[in-house]
């Protein structure tokens, strides 16, 4: 019997081969289950068009029909369905100028980017490979389908996505494939530097990291990567994790005149990872002048705090005991400003004269720090008396 996580999409396989269609597993999740790794996404191609497939389902959301791609509502669950296809010029080295419909599964597969996401599998099981997938997974070996000179000619994303693989899957890369990803590795410059950001981030959090910096560096492929190609030699220091905000922050601590956000900048990433970074690099230099105490404990957010012992073990080989935040957190008086006593209504009652500005602001942060390393009650008759010998400026 197949896994759980196949199980409801090969309802979807079922119901579209009751139509007359075919439908297979394809891509990622089969190579996955063949090396039995977790599964996450479960992708289907079929023999049906788009418009096809509306008329099978009763609720399908048209995301991506030019590249025939929907995705299919059955049984509260999504399930991405795509249209088997052939793939036109790639004119920019990025994707195809035009997709073309086909019947054929095995069209489909030639098209695809490794022989290891080339494995189609219906719903009972069986496994297609065309292009012997699981040989070269039986033998932890990345090779393109077909020429590997025309994959990566066709989309140069191709060559990080052989790094990420030799990063997540600890395979090798095959000596053609190799060949070809230094021949072509220019073009990586034409790439989106979003679909770049995707695709190192899951080489940075691969656990076989080292193994695909050696590629990196026999290729010298780091002169294609935005902020690396300026400080190369810390891609052989950055250990596996699983987000760029402790990348960026470990950058910026190792490289004067670079900072976090430039790397954000450079990488296009969200407003939210530039935070992330951000804290990371102050609280690295927070612990470097106070250590642990109970004002770090209490501004490090909690889901950083184990990227913050990733990020002092990497830049300094210290090894912080994450119990260490643990206990001091357990005796903070307050976890945050909403468990404070006060607001600035309130300061704004007691001092009813005053003008609002930005005296509310810093009154408050300064009560949030008594009250936090415990020199003030977190009681407002007791921030009402202290505030009487501790007067705010005027503005």
């Amino acid at each position: 019997m197949l896994p759980l996580v196949f199980q409801k999409a090969a309802e979807v396989i079922s119901i579209i081969e009751k139509h007359q269609f075919e439908a297979y597993f394809v891509g990622g999740c089969v190579r996955d289950y063949i090396i039995d790794r977790p599964i996450h996404d479960v992708d289907i191609a079929t023999s049906a068009t788009p418009a096809e497939i509306q008329e099978i389902f009763p609720k399908v959301i048209p995301v991506g029909l030019e590249h025939g791609t929907v995705i299919v509502r059955h049984q509260q669950e999504s399930f991405e369905v795509t249209t088997y296809r052939t793939d036109g010029a790639y004119t920019d080295h990025r994707r195809p100028d035009k997709v073309h419909f086909v019947r054929n599964i095995e069209e489909d597969l030639r098209r695809r980017d490794f022989t290891m996401n080339a494995i189609a599998m219906n719903a009972k099981g069986e496994i297609l490979d065309s292009f012997e997938g699981r040989k070269d997974i039986s033998q932890n070996r990345i090779q393109t389908v077909g020429k590997a000179a025309d994959r990566f000619e066709e989309d140069a994303l191709r060559i990080i996505r052989a790094l990420r693989f030799s990063s997540q899957l600890g395979f090798s890369i095959e000596d053609e494939t190799k060949e070809a990803m230094g021949k072509y590795k220019a073009f990586i410059d034409k790439l989106a530097v979003e679909r770049l950001t995707v695709e190192l981030e899951k080489l940075f959090a691969g656990v076989f990291y080292p193994k695909a910096v050696e590629s990196i560096f026999e290729l010298e492929l780091y002169h294609y990567l935005p902020i690396f190609k300026d400080v190369p030699l810390l891609l052989k220091q950055i250990e596996p994790v699983s987000s760029l905000a402790p990348v960026f922050a470990f950058v910026e601590l190792k490289s004067p005149c670079i900072t976090a956000a430039d790397c954000v900048k450079a990488y296009k990433c969200s407003n939210q990872l530039k935070q992330q970074a951000n804290t990371l690099a102050e609280a690295y230099h927070r612990y470097k002048q106070h250590g642990i105490d109970a004002w770090f404990v209490y501004q490090l957010p909690k889901e950083q705090w184990n990227f913050f012992v990733y990020l002092v073990q990497l830049a300094d080989n210290e090894i912080i005991n994450i119990q260490e935040l643990r206990i001091v957190q357990e005796q903070l008086p307050v976890l945050s400003k909403k468990e404070l006593c006060l607001n600035g209504h309130d300061l704004m009652k007691w001092f009813p004269e005053r003008p609002k500005g930005k005296w509310i602001k810093e009154l408050l942060n300064e009560i949030e720090y008594q009250i936090v390393t415990s020199k003030l009650a977190n009681e407002k008759s007791k921030v009402k008396d202290w505030i009487q010998w501790n007067q705010p400026d005027q503005d």
